[in-house]
């Protein structure tokens, strides 16, 4: 059996994964998984875990925990021959939802048991890996808003801080440059996807695959008010992507710029600051990633 780390993120879900603790430890000695297990503290830990992992031979990364510590797992493995797998306990895990993992624990474990594999895609922007989805404007002010609330989770709590963050945010002049010459739009969000839902439920680039070599676009052009509760509510089925003001497309470089400094998330996690210029392309096949059979 291939040595398994399970790098775990008791923090996960508000607090709520660190409950799940022994039953993975359980599920993973039951089904006859070689695996040793380290818990994370803080942002980072999780990619440095995996990346020492790695260094020791191991030759299977479970994250257990939502999209950040998925995507610093995976992101560790970019260039390795190491296998990415994931035990989604998190908030929003749409991570999963791209690779056929559901929330059940003891099916994901027997996924991981199966070792049926994808090779999945990544997403660089400025240098840095994400495999879900990198939000810019609205998408970042949701999680800054999102970090404020207390007692929701799931989709409730996004929707809460969506509507927050708009009492507030309402779209910027954003320039996107696909290699001949910017493109300027009023955009709510732009919102460039490897998976595809964001939030715990929009299904934002509902045709996205994992391994197609493409990154699929959402355009959101400013709503108002009416608009935004009668056209969002849409985007949770897919159904949002012939609207007028919404723009789809893929695209595997483009530039996002603007005059005023963006907020952003990257695989549901805060962009460290507020940019200007945000330099996006897409490395296919980067990681081997362990794929179920669960349809969300």
């Amino acid at each position: 059996m291939l040595r398994t780390k399970v790098i775990f993120n008791p923090k996960a879900h508000g607090g709520e994964a660190a409950g799940h603790l022994e039953q993975v430890k359980a599920l993973m000695k039951a089904a006859g998984i070689n695996f040793e297990i380290s818990l994370t503290d803080k942002e980072g830990d999780a990619r440095q875990q995996a990346k020492e992992a790695v260094e020791r031979g191991f030759k299977v990364m479970v994250a257990c925990g939502g999209d950040g510590v998925a995507g610093e797992v995976a992101g560790a493995l970019v260039g390795t021959k190491a296998v990415f797998g994931m035990i989604p306990l998190g908030s929003g895990d749409d991570l999963a939802k791209s690779l056929n993992i559901g929330r059940n624990i003891s099916h994901a474990v027997n996924h991981i048991k199966q070792h049926r594999t994808r090779m999945m895609d990544a997403g660089v922007v400025n240098g840095w890996y994400y495999f879900n989805s990198l939000g810019i404007g609205l998408d970042g002010e949701v999680i800054i808003e999102k970090q404020k609330i207390k007692g929701l989770r799931d989709l409730k709590l996004y929707l809460l801080a969506t509507v927050k963050a708009l009492m507030r945010y309402k779209g910027q002049r954003i320039s996107l440059d696909f290699g001949s010459g910017k493109v300027w739009v009023e955009a709510l969000l732009v919102e460039i996807m490897n998976g595809r839902s964001v939030g715990g439920g929009y299904l934002l680039t509902p045709d996205a695959e994992i391994d197609d070599g493409w990154l699929d676009l959402c355009i959101i052009h400013k709503l108002t008010w009416l608009e935004f509760f009668r056209h969002v509510p849409k985007t949770f089925k897919g159904k949002h992507t012939h609207l007028k003001q919404i723009v789809m497309g893929r695209t595997q470089k483009v530039t996002v710029e603007s005059e005023h400094p963006m907020a952003a998330q990257v695989d549901g996690e805060l962009w460290a600051k507020r940019e200007k210029r945000y330099e996006i392309s897409v490395l296919p096949k980067a990681v081997e990633a362990i794929v179920g059979d669960h349809k969300w």
